[in-house]
């Protein structure tokens, strides 16, 4: 492998972590440091719908680090 490979790989494999963690923050900001709503209302199902979505988003994120490794 050249140095010019070699160093687009770390790139990528950063970039892909990046998305990663964001994709974990995003999942949990709704449930801890950024809360929906106190009460069960219809804002509930915003908070759901963002939880599956930053779980979407880290697990993409994961799988494109895992295929960028190979």
């Amino acid at each position: 492998m050249s140095k010019h490979q070699d160093e687009r790989m770390k790139v990528i494999t950063i970039l892909n972590f990046t998305v990663f963690v964001l994709g974990i923050v995003v999942a949990v900001a709704p449930w801890t440091f950024a809360p929906v709503c106190a009460m069960e209302m219809r804002c509930w199902f915003t908070r759901n719908v963002e939880t599956v979505l930053g779980a979407l988003i880290a697990v993409i994120g994961l799988i494109s680090m895992y295929v960028s490794l190979e």
